[in-house]
């Protein structure tokens, strides 16, 4: 990016700031019964919608549908390549799919809706109030029984998901029907008008965070977008029965999700909270004692300041140097090229090496039928073995439902028996001759 398009760009941030800005101005501070008010028509517009679907013939074949697929074939990050997707559907089902207690309500729910009666009805209506499906997800449901023209994240989440069904859902079974259609969009624009009304009315409280957060990295329209997103995820969960504001709810949310964002912005290379930590400790100790003698610290008087080994302020001093933008200019001019801009390209790698990653690929997966079958998991998903991308240990430990210390150690048990295998020694060797 030329400096030219980064101004251009600049201004077009501060320009859509200003105008987010005079909008939340249109938009006075809530009362806590106009609050009250509003988040109880969001949640009656969840309860008016299951209780369409619970009465539409169609609606409860995709409802038996997605309960069966939520108890035997949940979301995976193994099979979604687009992660977004798998988190969303995992934030909004993850009590359902977990608990015990809601998992025997599931269960109970997937045998009621295939049945038909009064006291069939009335007990499908128990088993979903008591499920308490979160409003976001509803209105995924409601979008996609609808056939919405523009679904909304949590239906997209859906019907990217619906392709790992082993019986993906046929429009003319679960579509409900025009009358229900009908009345089922008039709930579910009361339910974004009821998050958007909160979402608009608390604005003020974004920019008022924002504006709090000193950063160098991260600029302040950034920092109001961040904010945003978890004004709106608040607007989502807020229930007002449970006696709270939704400002003082709110705080909590956009605080967070903004402070994650300062963390993850800070460096090209990002490090746990706890490093970060102990990083800008390091730094405003060593300026406190530069400022106070003139010079620089040597290692020792750093390990006696924070009370820690030298060995340890070494290894902090090694992993700040690394924290170096791509937006940093060379020269320290504000309009001068950035890091990114003088990069090099890369060149396209040639037609054999597809067929080398191939074989080589073969020969890991005969080499893994050594292993245990948690081992196999955690080595594959680790380093991206089944055509997926490579995942965390914090990934795999969520996905697999176990500690990350349980994933660290199956796979340095791995890592041990593939030492030793003279197969995946030898495509080693061959594979670095020829790179």
């Amino acid at each position: 990016m030329n400096s030219q398009t980064s101004e251009l760009s600049t201004t077009h941030d501060e320009g859509a700031t200003e105008w987010l800005f005079n909008k939340a101005r249109e938009y006075p501070l809530l009362t806590a019964s106009e609050e009250h008010d509003i988040d109880a028509s969001k949640w009656q517009a969840r309860d008016a919608l299951l209780a369409l679907f619970a009465a539409d013939e169609n609606c409860r074949r995709y409802l038996t549908l997605w309960s069966d697929n939520l108890l035997n074939n949940p979301p995976g990050l193994d099979t979604f390549v687009e992660r977004e997707h798998y988190y969303l559907l995992r934030r909004e089902q993850a009590d359902l799919a977990k608990s015990k207690d809601k998992r025997a309500l599931l269960k109970a729910l997937h045998t009621q809706l295939g049945k038909r009666g009064k006291a069939s009805d009335k007990r499908v209506d128990q088993l979903i109030a008591q499920l308490n499906i979160s409003p976001l997800l509803v209105a995924g449901f409601a979008d996609v029984v609808t056939n919405a023209r523009a679904p909304g994240e949590m239906a997209a989440a859906l019907l990217y998901w619906h392709r790992f069904w082993p019986q993906p859902p046929r429009a003319e079974d679960t579509q409900a029907a025009p009358a229900q259609r009908k009345l089922i969009r008039q709930h579910l624009r009361s339910y974004y008008q009821a998050r958007e009304a909160l979402v608009n009315h608390n604005l003020r409280l974004v920019f008022s965070i924002a504006g709090k957060m000193q950063s160098q990295t991260v600029s302040f329209p950034d920092r109001v977008q961040s904010g945003v997103l978890g004004l709106i995820r608040a607007a989502e969960k807020y229930d007002h029965r449970t006696g709270y504001r939704f400002s003082t709810y709110a705080y909590n949310w956009i605080n967070q999700t903004a402070r994650r964002m300062l963390e993850e912005q800070r460096a090209i290379v990002r490090f746990p909270s706890d490093v970060n930590d102990q990083i800008t400790r390091l730094y405003r100790e060593r300026m406190t004692h530069f400022n106070a003698t003139g010079e620089e610290p040597s290692v020792s008087v750093l390990a006696q300041r924070l009370d820690i080994k030298p060995e340890a302020v070494m290894k902090l001093q090694q992993i700040g140097n690394l924290s170096l933008s791509l937006d940093s200019t060379a020269d320290g001019e504000t309009d001068g090229l950035t890091l990114a801009d003088k990069l090099p390209g890369w060149t396209y790698s040639p037609p054999s090496a597809d067929a080398e990653q191939q074989s080589l690929n073969r020969c890991l997966q005969r080499s893994l039928k050594v292993l245990t079958p948690q081992e196999q998991s955690v080595v594959t998903l680790r380093w991206g073995l089944a055509q997926t991308a490579p995942l965390s240990r914090k990934e795999m430990a969520d996905h697999l439902q176990v500690s990350s210390e349980r994933i660290r150690q199956l796979e340095l048990s791995a890592l041990a028996k593939l030492r030793d295998d003279r197969e995946v020694e030898q495509a080693y060797q061959d594979y670095e001759a020829t790179d």
